[in-house]
């Protein structure tokens, strides 16, 4: 590990002996790093949805360029892929949106590119691993942002057929299986792909990603509320602007990019958190081991356990061919205690 990294999280623990630090909360755990899972699983691929289904204590992933239509699952106890091959489901496709209904049991998923830009809905079961059809959504699109409350789904950005970007926020009610477009005031992100989206605490936040003419910088948080988007201004930057993996992390009010790229060069492989509090900024998780660098991976954050599951993507420039190559490889993170608490914050504020 890099001096500078082992600077950065041991710094705080001096000066929360010299100075006040909230009581006697101790310095932030920073976790375990990045471990490889070996054994068989999904062939190389990109693009693929994935979700969590915390009743079975396993991990649905679907499709991906390269992956065809197939459906994998990864128990989180035994660390272990299976794959399964339910009919009737969506053609094959990649960069879709998708989001875990844990109230109905089941991943939602919508969009994507197969052909041509899709508009589908599906549902795929987690109890009866099975998909069946819903509501035909908006017109298609691929490259989309999906993330979810339990009530609703929120489906943002993304291109439509014949790479045009949008910046549309389409809601799905999970109980009605109904679709509405949201208004979002006259002060709105700019239309993008390829950019973190996620949901917590009754807003919406959405990083980077980009268009036709390149990335599309800011840091942006919606009020389900009033309808309407505020602009972010967190301190430092990230490693990748687009292309990244990304979850939020509802217990520690953060952002998680893993990997990404900057416009499709320059591929890296660290983790960054984004804090969502009041001083919103990017800090680098520290790892021993890092995955190797990509872009276009699944990544999905198990609360339980406080594990980040990394799986394939591409690396290289463009999309595959003798420049770039696919990926297959699974990657594990053990997270640490939330790197938001005043103890770790107090070096950056000295």
């Amino acid at each position: 590990m890099r001096r500078s990294l082992v600077l950065r999280f041991v710094v705080p623990a001096l000066v929360c002996l010299l100075v006040a630090c909230g009581g006697s909360a101790p310095p932030s755990n920073p976790g375990t790093g990045w471990t490889q899972v070996m054994g068989p699983g999904p062939s190389a691929r990109y693009a693929p949805v994935a979700v969590l289904d915390p009743k079975r204590r396993q991990i649905v992933l679907y499709g991906g360029a390269g992956g065809g239509s197939e459906v994998w699952l990864y128990s989180l106890d035994q660390q272990t892929w299976q794959m399964i091959n339910p009919p009737n489901g969506p053609p094959p496709l990649s960069s879709a949106g998708a989001v875990a209904d844990t109230k109905n049991d089941r991943m939602v998923l919508y969009g994507g590119a197969g052909t041509i830009a899709l508009d589908q809905t599906w549902a795929f079961s987690f109890a009866t691993q099975t998909w069946s059809s819903l509501p035909t959504g908006p017109p298609g699109r691929f490259d989309v942002g999906a993330t979810t409350d339990g009530q609703h789904a929120w489906f943002y950005g993304g291109y439509l057929q014949g790479f045009v970007p949008v910046n549309e926020l389409w809601q799905f009610d999970l109980t009605a299986n109904t679709w509405s477009m949201l208004p979002q005031g006259q002060n709105l992100p700019s239309p993008r792909t390829n950019m973190a989206f996620g949901y917590l605490s009754g807003f919406l936040y959405t990083f980077g990603g980009h268009d036709l003419n390149g990335l599309t910088p800011g840091t942006w948080k919606y009020d389900l509320s009033a309808a309407q988007w505020t602009q972010l201004n967190p301190k430092g930057t990230a490693a990748a602007r687009a292309h990244f993996g990304d979850v939020i992390d509802q217990s520690c009010d953060d952002f998680i990019l893993a990997g990404g790229d900057n416009d499709d060069t320059k591929d890296v492989a660290t983790t960054d958190y984004l804090t969502l509090n009041a001083s919103p900024q990017f800090i680098l998780m520290p790892a021993q081991t890092l995955p190797p660098v990509r872009r276009h991976a699944a990544l999905v954050l198990d609360p339980q356990t406080g594990t980040l599951l990394l799986f394939g993507g591409l690396q290289g420039t463009g999309l595959p061919g003798p420049s770039s190559t696919l990926l297959g490889d699974t990657w594990l993170y053990k997270l640490g205690s939330c790197p938001n608490r005043p103890a770790f914050f107090v070096a950056f504020s000295e």
